[in-house]
């Protein structure tokens, strides 16, 4: 199942324990519902969509949820933690988060990771990415794991 949140928006002034959000929930590349968080400490809402002709995705959301509750637990540094779809898109929305921020680092520097180098953390070089500079920083470090710019291509 492939699922992602699109058209999100933030509310950082409203964020208190938890982001304030709102996003459009897809599945398998159909919009199936919308998530929102009114970012006061609870839990993410998800609704369907209904749009009183017919249009109603109460069982696509039924099977999302279930699918969530089936995946795998997430295992942090606070060790393993149990799925289900409040928490599934919590981790989407990080990771939107997260690419929305690297997206704007990767504008003006050439972003990469080596062998040994922890998850999200990377190295740059202040200059802006082209192919050309990718070759010359393969040559440089052979430890190279991933240049990260090139996710956005």
């Amino acid at each position: 199942m492939k699922v992602e949140l699109r058209k999100v928006k933030i509310a950082r002034h409203l964020s208190e324990e938890t982001t304030a959000f709102t996003a459009d929930l897809w599945v398998d590349d159909k919009h199936i519902g919308y998530v929102k968080n009114s970012g006061h400490g609870g839990n993410n809402q998800v609704d369907h969509r209904y749009d009183g002709k017919g249009l109603n995705t109460r069982d696509e959301v039924r099977a999302f949820e279930e699918w969530c509750t089936k995946q795998p637990p997430h295992v942090s540094e606070y060790g393993e933690l149990a799925m289900s779809d409040d928490f599934y898109i919590t981790l989407l929305l990080e990771e939107w988060e997260e690419n929305r921020f690297v997206k704007r680092l990767c504008k003006k520097e050439t972003l990469f990771r080596l062998e040994g180098d922890p998850e999200k953390e990377y190295r740059s070089y202040k200059a802006v990415y082209t192919p050309l500079f990718a070759e010359k920083v393969r040559a440089k470090h052979p430890d190279l794991i991933e240049i990260i710019n090139e996710r956005f291509i």
